[in-house]
Order: structure tokens, then sequence, then C-alpha cells
């Protein structure tokens, strides 16, 4: 396996043409710009127009800063492999603490970008090795980040004074460079991966006294802006400070005591694997005490004694991480996280370094290739095994520079455009492609071979979730995506999800969560993510989980309850498919994953009786007095069962009307309750009207609309009208009120509990717009005002209203008295003419207002032959035919209605059982959008097609 990738010839015109185009219009491009002497001094390079051909961030370095680039070429950077491989004085010069901020940034960038063009020349060429170029460049970054942060810390003195040790002398701020920095393998357009800290607490001696973790954050901040900041002249570094404790919900600087006492009860493997390459910055090979120390405090955490059973797990939790994140069948155009990419390289090494580092001196090493070069000399690999990863290592790493030096982009794709592709061939000595590909696949399936036999597991789950990485990589957007989109259904959705698996990283390592809590998560998160993957809409079922673990997060009896029951995770997936509604409730209160566990409520939801007894029951542990408690107990038990509703409609043994019949039910259940709860608190501070009490109140609920019709949904207000008896007495308490005030506010404080919003929400929506006079009418009404309004002043409308009122609850005087009224109203003979354009009207008015069809949606509501034009069908029919029909029962359900028309034979028995069937579809349609929080609107290819036969229906009813 012997691969000669330096470029044997550096004659541009031996290039492909495009490259040569490309090349002489750069080359003319400099000549216009550059002085005579400047260019001189490029064209007399041979391989000058070679380069030029590779690379756009050479030409574009030397046609921004030519005097700074020749200045260089002229000192020898092209030519000394030697030259600033210790740049600290250049760039200590270079970067003087007098600069102001403008030109502290400029230089900064200029610095950078000068010196690696020429480390660009000089690879692009095949000038230098690999180890020239691993360490220019991280030479190179670690002297102006060490530099910066002297430069930033003169500044700051001025303000706040300085940091001082106990014997007077500046405290230090060390700097730990992680990643390829720390093992001084930098590539060329990396990222610099740093964590700081500090020796121990204290304040600043100056004129704004700060802590040391004040003063210490402000000149890492600072620095970090002044190298990260895009300018005209681009960033200098991207710097990364997620390694620290608690990644970005962590302070940006720790004493050497928070980092202990962090890595002893927070640190995780993957930090464990990170530190490995953990190198303090500045030390020149002999470490001073203060970074003795670190590393003395900071090793048993990394390197531990023995191979123990939890070392080995932990080791068989990187092998997964790994794994899993190569696993890209779609993107073997990633060399460095494709499987034999430059990954699994580093993992084999470092997986050494975890296991045998704490017996083993050698195996502490930073840099890869040195690490592999200590394997052998343990006998842990075999020497030709080992000798093969570095060759292997180093065509990924030569490779990964050559396409970053292009453009100065931070990829480890192949280039997926020909001219590119030509510079990577001329770049790396090959003459075909094809060639190319094949070597690249002979050192990537080599690596892999060597990275499963290091790190296999003989207890290997059969399970994809158990792949632990997915959560516990630190990984950015693109290399989550790759690690996803092999296990996504839905492709399209890899993205969004991808993100919102990284935000909810985020988000929860913001939170206090504990070691056992985190733990739990790491076993948690990887199965959620692999069953949410399976399903097409992935991404939004994602969304909605992210929302539950936020909220259980710090409550790990929860977490561990979804880790261990695997039913009840799986459980709350289906119900995140197909019902967000129920979903919805559980995440805002999490107790209700334990209704998961209650099986009888998969089929059946608890009966009408049931409800009314549990919630006198679940009252019973409230202080009465604690009105705020027993609000929120309302709103809790309302959950409780509106999920145990949802539960059995999820099993889908109970069809629609039973549903509502439930939900129905259960309002009822409230409502009662309410009476009693405002009627004691009237009590209590009024006294109660003469002869009426809480089991006779004297009032009556009526309820209208879905309320009446027992057609509720989940989403449902209520629609009520409250009547009492005609009376004009005094209620019999000290504070002795009006029965007109005593029912007034008996209503307002029926509202109160069941609209005010508190921590659990709201109980109900009232609508109380169907009272006599509407919004301007009185909260209450007697039964007098009532009979009279309904047979004197109300509209056909409030008529059809009636239809579908029904009493729920009250006084038995007052309800017979109102069942009474309704009938004589709706059997009241009517105009038939008048009645018809009534309907019509209203139907009119109402779509007009409310129907949100167009040319592409239809309103399964309100549009042409929707679900209100069979409720105005049945309304009509019962207002037109029930003064004929003495036997025609009242009924306020649109079914029943129109059963009782084919009954009596009014309506054809055809007609009647399209417009149920039509309605009970339409409901069906409606209740589903609902649950998943779609809009009322399909669709005009989806529009049910028994709606059409209504429409036809509707004009055969209403025609003249």
């Amino acid at each position: 396996m012997d691969f000669s990738i330096q470029p044997e010839s550096t004659d541009y015109r031996n290039l492909p043409d495009e490259l040569k185009q490309h090349s002489d219009i750069q080359y003319e491009r400099l000549k216009s710009k550059l002085s005579e002497e400047q260019f001189a001094i490029l064209d007399a390079r041979p391989e000058f127009r070679f380069v030029l051909a590779l690379s756009e961030f050479v030409s574009n370095t030397i046609f921004s800063y030519p005097k700074e680039c020749c200045s260089l070429i002229q000192e020898g950077a092209l030519d000394d492999s030697s030259f600033h491989t210790d740049p600290d004085p250049f760039v200590k010069e270079y970067l003087d603490e007098k600069l102001n901020d403008f030109e502290l940034k400029r230089r900064l960038r200029v610095i950078r970008r000068i010196h690696h063009m020429a480390i660009a020349w000089r690879d692009l060429c095949g000038f230098a090795d690999i180890d020239e170029i691993f360490e220019k460049l991280s030479a190179l970054a670690e002297s102006i980040v060490l530099r910066l942060l002297e430069v930033v810390r003169t500044q700051l003195k001025k303000v706040y004074g300085d940091a001082f040790d106990s014997d007077g002398s500046p405290l230090p701020l060390l700097v730990i460079g992680m990643g390829k920095l720390g093992g001084q393998e930098l590539n060329f357009s990396s990222d610099i991966d740093l964590i700081f800290t500090y020796p121990r607490e204290g304040e600043t001696a100056g004129p704004r006294v700060v802590t040391f973790r004040e003063f210490f954050s402000k000149i890492v901040q600072r620095s970090a802006n002044f190298l990260s900041d895009i300018t005209s002249d681009s960033f200098c570094y991207r710097i990364d400070l997620r390694l620290r404790p608690f990644g970005d919900a962590g302070a940006i600087v720790n004493s050497f005591d928070a980092l202990q006492i962090y890595y002893e009860t927070q640190g995780r493997t993957w930090e464990r694997y990170a530190l490995v390459k953990g190198r303090i910055l500045g030390q020149n090979g002999t470490l001073d005490a203060y970074a003795q120390e670190l590393t003395s405090m900071l090793r048993p955490f990394v390197y531990r004694r023995y191979l123990d059973y939890g070392a080995i797990q932990s080791l068989r939790k990187l092998k997964h991480l790994i794994e899993s994140e190569v696993r890209r069948r779609c993107l073997n155009n990633n060399f460095k996280l494709g499987k034999g990419g430059i990954r699994e390289v580093e993992f084999i090494a470092q997986a050494f370094s975890l296991m045998r580092g704490g017996r083993y001196y050698e195996l502490r090493e930073e840099a890869l290739r040195k690490s592999l070069k200590n394997i052998i000399s343990l006998d842990l690999i075999p020497r030709d095994i080992c000798e093969k990863l570095d060759k292997c290592y180093v065509f990924l790493r030569r490779l990964e520079n050559v396409i970053q030096e292009f453009s100065d982009k931070q990829t480890q794709n192949l280039p997926d455009n020909p001219k590119d592709m030509s510079r990577v061939l001329a770049a790396m000595n090959y003459s075909s492609e094809e060639t190319f590909r094949h070597d690249l696949d002979e050192v990537m399936h080599f690596v892999h071979e060597e990275f499963k036999k290091v790190v296999a597991d003989e207890e290997d789950s059969e399970e994809d979730y158990k792949n632990f990485d997915l959560w516990e990589a630190d990984s950015d957007l693109e290399e989550m995506c790759a690690e996803l989109e092999p296990h996504m259904v839905n492709k399209d959705n890899t993205r969004e999800m991808a993100g919102d698996i990284l935000n909810l990283k985020v988000s929860l390592s913001r939170m206090p969560v504990g070691p056992v809590g985190r733990e739990t998560l790491l076993e948690l998160m990887p199965k959620v993510i692999y069953l949410i993957a399976r399903e097409p809409q992935s991404a939004a079922l994602f969304k909605r989980m992210s929302g539950l673990i936020e909220k259980i997060a710090l409550r790990t009896p929860y977490i561990q309850l979804l880790r261990d029951k695997n039913e009840v995770l799986e459980r709350f997936i289906e119900l995140l498919k197909e019902n967000h509604f129920a979903s919805e409730l559980i995440t805002s209160h999490p107790i209700l994953l334990d209704e998961l566990f209650i099986p009888q409520y998969f089929n059946k939801p608890p009966s009408p009786d049931e409800f009314l007894s549990m919630l006198q029951e679940q009252l019973l542990r409230i202080d009465r007095d604690d009105l705020e408690a027993v609000m929120e107990e309302l709103r809790l038990f309302k959950k409780m069962m509106v999920f145990r509703i949802a539960l059995s409609d999820k099993a889908g043994k109970l069809p629609l009307m039973k549903i509502s019949d439930a939900l129905t039910w259960l309002a009822e259940a409230f409502i009662k309750e309410l009476i009693v709860i405002a009627w004691e608190l009237n009590a209590k501070k009024y006294g109660e009207p003469e002869g009426r009490s809480v089991e006779d109140p004297g009032i009556a609920v009526i309820g209208y609309g879905k309320l009446g019709g027992i057609e509720l949904g989940y989403k449902s207000d209520l629609d009520m009208v409250f009547i009492k008896k005609a009376g004009d007495g005094v209620t019999n308490g000290e504070n002795s009120v009006p029965e007109s005030i005593f029912y007034q506010r008996l209503i307002q404080r029926i509202m109160h509990l069941a609209t005010t919003t508190t921590v659990g929400g709201i109980l109900y929506d009232l609508d109380m717009r169907l009272r006599p006079d509407g919004d301007t009418g009185v909260l209450i009404s007697d039964t007098d005002s009532f009979e009279l309004y309904q047979k004197s002043r109300a509209w056909t409308w409030e008529h059809q209203a009636l239809v579908r009122a029904r009493p729920i609850a009250g006084s038995p005087d007052i309800i017979q008295k109102f069942n009474q009224i309704r009938e004589e109203v709706i059997r009241t003979p009517r105009d038939e003419r008048k009645l018809r354009e009534d309907v019509v009207s209203m139907r009119e008015k109402m779509r007009s207002h409310l129907d949100r069809s167009g040319d592409s949606l239809y309103d399964i509501k309100h549009g042409v032959g929707g679900m209100i034009d069979i409720e105005f069908i049945s309304q009509y029919l019962l207002l037109k035919y029930a003064p004929a029909y003495p036997q025609m029962k009242l009924w306020s359900d649109n079914v029943r209605i129109l059963e009782e028309c084919a009954n009596l034979g009014i309506v054809d028995k055809n007609i009647t059982d399209a417009l149920i069937s039509a309605y009970i579809d339409i409901r069906q349609v409606y209740h589903e959008l609902s649950l998943a929080d779609f809009p009322r609107v399909v669709a005009v290819s989806d529009r049910i097609p028994a709606t059409l036969k209504v429409e036809e229906i509707w004009r055969k009813i209403f025609s003249n």
C-alpha cells in the first residue's frame, strides 16, 4: 500500500484545459494589480501558474495582500521547510499591544492568510511533507491565540487591573488545545477547539474590581470575537468553545476546582475521548507548575488505572458512537466521516489511549502518528497493520488539506464538480479519476476493517437504536444529517430533524440534569431518534417529542420510565403520530405518562357516572379553601380524562359518536361540579336564596350547540345559557343581597372558574352569546323573561339554536319549565316560506363570513354540502314538521332528528340515511384534522364525496 501522492510535475501546461484557462485568468488579474517588482518575484517561480490553477485562496490572498505575500516569499517561505516553524517572534512583532481594535483585527486576518498562502503553495506543489504542514498550521494557530490573549489582557488591565497569584505574580490563563490543535495536526481550514481555565478564584486589583472568572471571561470573549468576527478581510480562526464543561450553557472559563468537580460528577465518555488529544498550549515541551497541576488533575478522569468493566462499557459506547456515525452508504464522498475515514483512524489510536493510557505513559500522546508508533512499540497492533494505518491516515489527511486549500473552506467531501476534481487529481498526483477512486476505496476499506477489529463487541445488540453516538457525539449539522439519513424513511425530513436534535442537545445542556439523568438520556435518546426516524413525518414527530423531553429532563423518574418501558415510549410515539391533541396534553403534563399504564382505557373511556364520581373523589384531596389549588386540580383532572378518552379513540375500537358522548359527559360532570364550587363560595359571602341550596340551586344550565347536541370534540367550547325562576327575594346571609345579584355573581364565579388561565391553562371556553339579547343581555334570565323572548322576540336562527338546546344541570323544576318552553316554541306553527327563507338567508350569511373554501380548498364545516348544511337541514325539518306531528320527538342532536323524520315518513329514508352517513363522515374527518392540529380545510381533490350528495339534497329541500 504505497501511494505517491505528491505532484511529480508542477508544469501547468500538463493540466487540463479548464485549469489552464483558470490559471491564465488569475495570472493576468495579478499582473494588472501588482507592481512590476512584486509580480516579478512571483513570475520567477516555475510553479507559479500551477498554483494559480489549483487555488483561488492563494491567488485571492496575493491579490489582497501583495506586499506582505511577496515579502514572505523573499524571506524564503516557499523554499525553506523550517521557515516560521516557530512563528512566535514574527507574530509578537506583528500583533503589537498598541494597535487599535480595527488594526488588530485586520492584522490577525492578514497574518493568518499570508502564512496559509505559503503553506498551501508548498503543499499543493509537493514541496512539504504532511508533518511539516501539520506543524506549521498548528504552530501558527497556537502562537496567534496566545499572543492575542496577551494583547487583550494588557488592554483590559487598564480597566480592571490584573489577576495576581498569592506571590504577586500574574495568574496565568491556561488554554487547552483540543482536537487536531491539541494533537498538533491542524488541518488547513480547521476550527480551533479550546478550553480555558485558571488556577484559583479571587478578585482583580484595579480601578474596577471583578472576580477572576469575570476578568478571564472578558479576555476570552473579546479574543474569540477578534478571531471569529467576519470582516472585509474574512476571519482569522473559527473558535469553538463547546467542549468546555456544560457546553454552550457553561461558563466560558472555569477554575481548576470547577473543572475537577465537573469531570468527577458530570464527565461523559465523549469528554474522556476528547481530552485524550487535549494539550496545554504554550508549554514548549516542559510543563510549568500550574500546567503540571492541571495535567495531574485531569489524568485520572481521562486515563483509568485498570481496564475494569465500566471502562469496557464506555469503550463499547464509543464503538457505537463511531460505528453508527460512519454508516453512510449515501455519503461515500465524505472521507472524514464515511466508513474507513479519518475519524475511524483517530478512534483506533484513541481507543488504546483510553484503554491502556492509565498504565502506559506512551499512550498519552496527543499526536496520532506518534501514537501509532507507540502502539507498535507496545506490540498492541502488528507493525505492518500500524504502518498501513499510518499511510492511510497520511493519504486521507493530505487529501483533506488539498481540498481545503482550493478555497479555504472546511470540507471533507470529495468535489462534485469536474474542475475541483481535476485539481484533486493534479495535487494528489493522479492521472485518472478512476485510479484515484480505486486507491481511496482501498484506503477506506482497510481502515474500516481494522476499525471493526479494534472495537469488536461480541455482545452487540441487534437493535440499531442502541448506538449511543447519535446523542452523545459532538456532531455539527452536516455530521448529524449524515448519521441520520441512512435511518430515515423520509429522507426529506433529515435536515430538519437533525437540526432539532442539535437544538434539543443545546437546550438540555443548559439545564442542571444530574449524572443519573444524563446517563438515562444517553440511553433513551438514541432509541427515541431511531424509532421516530422510521416514521414518514419524522421531523414533526421529533419536534413534538422534544417538547416532552425538555419538560421531563429534570424529573429523572419520567425519563427512566420512557427508557425502561418500551411500551410506554412506543404508545406515546403513536400518540404523537396520530393524536396531536393527546400528545400535547401529555407534553404539558408529564404526569399523564402514568395513564399509558391503564389498559382498561385503551378500549373504552370512563362511563358518565364515573366522570362525576372520579372528579369529586379527586377534589376530596384538595383544601376547598385554596381556590387556586382547586382550579389547578380541575384542569389536571380534565386533562387526565380527555387523555383517557384519546387513548380509547386511538385504539380505534369506539365509533366517533361514542367519543363525542364521552367528551360531552365529561363536560357535564364539570358543569355540575362548578355549580357546587361557585355556590359554596357565594353562600359563604352572601348566604343562600330562600328555599334554595346547592342540591336545588334554583337555576338550570342549558347546553346549546355541540354540548346540547351531545357532539363535543376535543377542542370544543361550551355554548351555555343560564335560566332561573323569577323572584325578588334576598339571600339569608349577614351580607345579604337580592337574588338577582346572587345569581349574577354565581354565573360570574362559574365563568371565572372555567375560563381563567392558570398554570394548567383554562378549563373550558364558555360561550354565552346565545342567551336572550346576546352579548347585551343579562347573564341569567328568569324563566318568564326567557319564555317571553323566545315566543315574541327571538329570530328564526335563535329557534334553530333552541333545537340543539338541552338541559345539563340544575333544579328539576327549572329544567322542567325549560323543556316546556322549548317544546312550545318548536311546535309553534310557522310560515313555511318565511322559515325557509330565514334559514337559507342565515346560512348564506354564515358562509360569507366563515367559509374558507376557495378554488383549491374545501371547508368541510362551512363549505357547500358541509357539516353546517346538514345541521341546518335537521333544524329546519324539526321546526317545519314538529307542529304538524305531535308524536315527533324533539331530539337535540342531528342524527336522531333525521332518524325521527325517516321514522315518521316525513323525509325519504334514503335521503336521511345519506345525510346521516355524510354527517358522520364529515365529523370523522373534522375530528381527525382537529387531533392532528390541522385546519378544517382540505384540498378540493380530497373533498368527501358525500358532501356532493348533501349539496344536492340541500337544493331539493330549499328550492322554491
